[in-house]
C-alpha cells in the first residue's frame, strides 16, 4: 500500500512538472522501460476525449526520467495525438515527447 501511494505521489508531481520538463534533451545510457503495475484508469469522461498513454518526463531536480501514467484529454479539433518514443543517440537514448499533430487531409485527383 505504501508503495502504491508513493508510486502515485511521484505520479501527480510529475504530471504537474510536465509542462517545464517536457522539453528537455538528456540522453540516458539505457532506454528505460515503463513501470510493471497498473494502477486503476478512470472511466472515458465523454466522446470528445481521447487516452493520452502513458509516458516519460525529465525531472530535473532527481536527474532522472519519471513515469507518468496514461490520462483522458479533451480531443483537439483536427489534430490527432503522436505518442511520444525513444530514439537511439550515439551516446544513449533520448526521449522524443508526444504531441498533438494536424490531421493530413487526403487529396484525391482525378484524371
Amino acid at each position: 500500500m505504501k508503495r502504491t501511494l508513493l508510486t502515485l505521489a511521484i505520479v501527480i508531481v510529475a504530471f504537474l512538472l510536465n509542462q517545464e520538463t517536457a522539453s528537455a534533451q538528456v540522453t540516458v545510457a539505457q532506454k528505460p522501460t515503463p513501470p510493471e503495475y497498473k494502477l486503476s484508469l478512470a472511466e472515458k469522461p465523454g466522446a470528445d476525449y481521447q487516452l493520452i498513454p502513458g509516458h516519460w518526463i525529465w525531472h530535473r531536480p532527481s536527474k532522472m526520467y519519471v513515469w507518468v501514467g496514461p490520462r483522458w484529454v479533451e480531443k483537439k479539433e483536427n489534430k490527432k495525438w503522436r505518442p511520444g518514443h525513444w530514439q537511439k543517440q550515439s551516446k544513449g537514448w533520448k526521449w522524443i515527447p508526444g504531441k498533438w499533430e494536424k490531421i493530413k487531409k487526403k487529396r484525391y485527383f482525378f484524371k
